[in-house]
């Protein structure tokens, strides 16, 4: 796996040169956008434009704090980078302990994901990570960037955390063009958008079906619409097959999982589906008599 050089910076660090920080095998640039409901870093379009042009891939990240809803927090964020074209997830920089605090990363997540397209991705720091636990199946799968200042880049403990994009090894690193100290890290590709837009795929499972989207989660309990056919997904996120009833009515789905309609025969038996995919029954249509079990035979004349 191919490693990136990457610095995160905000106001705090003053004017930097990014020609020369280019110099200096850096090649991927986190700035901080904004933090609570109002703040938004009035350095981040310079940082922005002067990366840009010095060719650096740039992403943005959001301090969350427990002193505004976190619904607000989301718009804040999507507000100051909505109009740039960013080449690294979005991330929520999550490193500061108050009450409530799991409760508000997944109410941001939602809310984020409801302003914004982009994959989102969590930062926060080893020690930290413990107090996210009662909500690590929600978050488990998120790209995850890590704090561990053991200067060693990528030796890390494990944590439920599945998808590692990024260490933050040392707050204290020298990079040309920058004056004072600077937090350094290493990342890997799957910190970058183009890998994580719109991830969307089926994930085997002991041979059982699953369907992922890009920010982690699978459709549980649900119906979803996958490249243009309907699909059916239980309780555990398993798709189904064959018969099942959902909400009172009938549905048939076929060996690949897809929701059928029209006519089909099963064990012998001859159904008609509706165009939504309900199972017609008890009822004379079409010619013919649909009984309870939705069974059809040729009405008699």
């Amino acid at each position: 796996m191919e490693y990136i050089k990457g610095i995160d910076i905000s106001n705090n660090n003053g004017e930097i040169d990014f020609k020369k920080v280019a110099t200096d095998n850096v090649e991927f640039v986190y700035m901080k956008a904004s933090e609570g409901k109002t703040f938004q870093d009035s350095m981040m379009e310079s940082f922005y434009n002067s990366c840009k042009s010095n060719g650096l891939k740039v992403g943005a990240y959001h301090f969350l704090v427990g002193s505004s809803y976190p619904e607000a927090q989301a718009e804040n964020f999507y507000r100051k980078i909505k109009e740039y074209e960013w080449d690294l997830i979005p991330i929520l920089d999550i490193e500061r302990e108050f009450y409530g605090l799991c409760d508000y990363v997944v109410r941001f997540i939602d809310a984020f994901k409801k302003l914004c397209p982009l994959q989102l991705g969590i930062y926060s720091y080893t020690g930290f990570i413990g107090n996210m636990k009662s909500i690590q199946n929600t978050i488990k799968d998120y790209p995850f960037w890590e704090a561990n200042y053991n200067n060693v880049p990528w030796n890390l403990p494990s944590n439920f955390f599945n998808n590692k994009v990024g260490h933050q090894f040392t707050e204290t690193g020298n990079i040309v063009g920058i004056d004072g100290k600077v937090d350094v890290n290493s990342f890997n590709e799957g910190i970058l958008l183009k890998n994580n837009s719109y991830l969307e795929t089926w994930i085997n499972d002991k041979n059982k079906w699953r369907y992922k989207h890009k920010d982690g989660t699978c459709t549980k309990g649900a119906w979803e619409f996958i490249d243009g056919k309907w699909y059916y997904f239980n309780e555990e996120g398993i798709m189904q097959t064959g018969w099942i009833k959902v909400d009172h009515k009938w549905y048939h789905l076929d060996n690949n999982g897809a929701m059928e309609t029209g006519w089909i025969k099963d064990a012998g038996k001859d159904y008609c589906l509706y165009s939504n995919g309900e199972m017609i029954h008890d009822c004379i249509i079409y010619g013919y008599k649909f009984d309870c079990s939705g069974i059809a035979a040729k009405a008699s004349q």
